[in-house]
Parts: structure tokens; sequence; C-alpha cells
């Protein structure tokens, strides 16, 4: 879903990029309790994206953003 999502927005990731921000989706949903290819869940990549885009590149921390978790 990730892939989908950053392609959608003209994104230029690099897989590993790409690979990072799946595996905080699938934290972020799961912490939520998100259905994989939801609406909620695709809402949650749009933002995953935009924030790493903006300079957020910390796994624990985007984690904390989406789910209102106290970053450790």
């Amino acid at each position: 879903m990730i892939n989908e999502t950053a392609r959608k927005l003209d994104s230029p990731l690099s897989p590993g990029d790409l690979a990072l921000l799946q595996r905080v989706l699938k934290d972020v949903c799961a912490i939520r309790g998100d259905e994989d290819g939801s609406p909620q869940a695709e809402q949650n990549a749009k933002v995953l994206v935009n924030l790493f885009e903006s300079g957020i590149r910390n796994r624990h921390q985007l984690v904390a953003m989406l789910t209102g978790r106290k970053f450790p």
C-alpha cells in the first residue's frame, strides 16, 4: 500500500525508504487497529509519506506521531 501512495504523490523514494515506511505503516495499523487496505490505513500511508518527505526519518518518531504514543 505504501508503494501505491508514494506513486500517487509522485515521490522519489528509494526502496530502503519504502521498506521503512511499510514497517512503520504496519506498526501504526496494528496499534490503531486499522485493517490493511482500509481508508484509514490509506490515510496513514499518506501522512507517513508526507512526514518522511518533510524530514522525519526516525521509525519510532513516525510511529509516535501517528499513534499518539510517547517517543522513547
